[in-house]
């Protein structure tokens, strides 16, 4: 296929899709794992990597446009309900009624804590096996996958780390305030997406650690949540 066909294609592809969904599939291509594959192709180019439901949850009449929210940058970005339909929040957040999990460097977790400056992110506890699956045993994998980057579970030698799984109950996720992340949280990174999703697909939520949290021992001081050793 000549370069004017392809052009024309993607054109025609990208002509009459929302704003919204445009610069979603540029953010969702740009972290996720289709930005190692060939760019030229013309599936590659259009907005299958937005999940559905951000698509239509997105609210017509926002000011905000995606590109807007993250070039507002730390710590001005605005409050998800300014730009995401009151029905998508609630319908997003009860994918957490089965309880929320995270993963954490047990390095990390005893000398830091469990939460990042008051907060952390978490997932489904219900899709934590398939995500498991999906990584087959490759730390680096689960780290691309949960949006902490390939090297996140492995040492300076490609090893994996110690990881520490931490499951959190719904009532637990209801005492942390489980909320839509705004991506002025100390823990979202460059790769992160407006709208309650890894670049992977994978549905993402932030919860406040318990006030009175110890380092070093995440199961004392009230922590929510059960921490246990984890191994892929």
């Amino acid at each position: 296929m000549k370069m004017g066909d392809v052009t024309r294609q993607v054109q025609n592809a990208w002509d009459g899709m929302p704003v919204h969904v445009r610069q979603l599939s540029d953010m969702f291509r740009k972290h996720g794992q289709k930005q190692n594959r060939n760019t030229s192709r013309v599936d590659d180019l259009d907005a299958t990597n937005v999940p559905d439901a951000l698509r239509d949850g997105w609210k017509k009449d926002s000011w905000h446009t995606p590109d807007r929210v993250v070039g507002s940058g730390k710590p001005n970005r605005p409050y998800p309900a300014e730009y995401l339909d009151a029905d998508y929040i609630q319908q997003h957040l009860q994918r957490f009624e089965g309880g929320a999990t995270r993963f954490y460097r047990t390095e990390s977790l005893n000398e830091y804590g469990p939460g990042n400056q008051g907060t952390t992110f978490v997932f489904p506890t219900s899709e934590i096996d398939n995500i498991i699956t999906q990584a087959d045993g490759d730390p680096k994998k689960l780290g691309v996958m949960l949006g902490l980057g390939e090297n996140f579970f492995v040492d300076g030698d490609g090893n994996a780390v110690d990881i520490t799984r931490a499951d959190f109950s719904y009532d637990e996720i209801v005492n942390g305030n489980l909320r839509m992340p705004r991506g002025n949280e100390a823990g979202a990174n460059e790769a992160w997406i407006p709208g309650g999703y890894l670049p992977e697909g994978i549905p993402e939520a932030v919860l406040s650690t318990h006030p009175d949290a110890v380092k070093g021992d995440p199961s004392a001081g009230g922590t929510w949540g059960s921490y246990t050793p984890f191994g892929l």
